[in-house]
């Protein structure tokens, strides 16, 4: 959907920021202490402590949106098979006229169709072949050739595996902020003398005399639990968009590894094998 980068970017924060306005609509606007408020409270509804969630879905979008695109990327390099530059038949032999002619036919596939990495492939082996005349050289030079194009492709990655290292990143930032807030929290519960009655002295008296201590009241135990509540949400937000990166990124790269392994095999065994001299 999104080829450039700069637009998964874009389309990861945009999501981002509409998940958290909803949340942030939803938390103000139902019934205290609902389940429903508690729903939008872990989605990133109270803000500004909502911004740790809001960045997570963002890296989490991202990498789907990156992904999707690596997955129709190899898709498109895929129908380049469609083409039949390669003999597949069994027994069937090229003589070096018929790799002249395998060479003409992927040149004109790449006008009609834009470049791909298996015509590529096959140019680089048929032109090594024309020049060495020698199947161990062409041999070499797939392998070269596959290499180089595995690294190239690996580089699409970078964004993506950015975006996978950032979300437990921010469910961990979250965790201390939320930690740390808490603790704030609490430090700040104002002292108050407490008054006790002794046999044979005053209340005036004794209230002077006792010395005073912490008290907490449901404002303080309130910040306590959205502070609590924003370290646990963001950790549990964190590891269950962590896990769903983690299967999708995994699936990716099986199928680029298949993908690449595949179409080197396809090349040697349609037309290094089957050169004849």
């Amino acid at each position: 959907m999104f080829a450039n980068k700069n637009l998964q970017i874009i389309a990861g924060i945009g999501i981002a920021c509409l998940i958290t306005a909803i949340a942030a609509f939803g938390y103000y606007n139902t019934a205290p202490g609902s389940s429903l408020e508690t729903f939008f409270f872990a989605m990133g509804g109270k803000l500004p402590s909502g911004f740790i969630q809001a960045a997570t879905f963002a890296a989490f979008f991202i990498c789907v949106f990156g992904v999707q695109a690596l997955q129709q990327r190899i898709q498109t390099e895929e129908s380049a098979y469609m083409a039949k530059l390669l003999p597949e038949t069994e027994q069937y032999v090229l003589y070096p006229e018929d790799v002249n002619r395998i060479k003409l036919e992927a040149i004109e596939t790449e006008r009609r169709t834009g470049p791909r990495m298996l015509t590529d492939l096959i140019k680089q082996a048929t032109t090594k072949f024309r020049a060495e005349s020698s199947t161990g050289e062409t041999l070499s030079m797939v392998e070269t050739i596959s290499d180089m194009q595995r690294k190239t492709f690996e580089k699409e990655f970078w964004l993506i595996s950015t975006c996978q290292t950032l979300i437990p990143a921010l469910g961990f930032l979250g965790t201390v902020l939320g930690m740390a807030a808490a603790i704030l929290s609490m430090g700040q519960a104002q002292p108050v003398a407490v008054a006790t009655s002794l046999p044979g002295t005053t209340t005036t008296a004794t209230a002077a005399a006792a010395p005073p201590v912490p008290s907490v009241t449901s404002t303080d135990i309130q910040a306590l639990i959205d502070s609590m509540g924003t370290a646990f949400f963001t950790t549990i937000l964190a590891i269950v968009l962590g896990i769903i990166v983690s299967i999708m990124v995994k699936r990716l790269e099986t199928r680029a590894e298949d993908f690449q392994t595949n179409m080197k095999r396809y090349v040697v065994e349609n037309l290094v094998n089957r050169i004849h001299r």
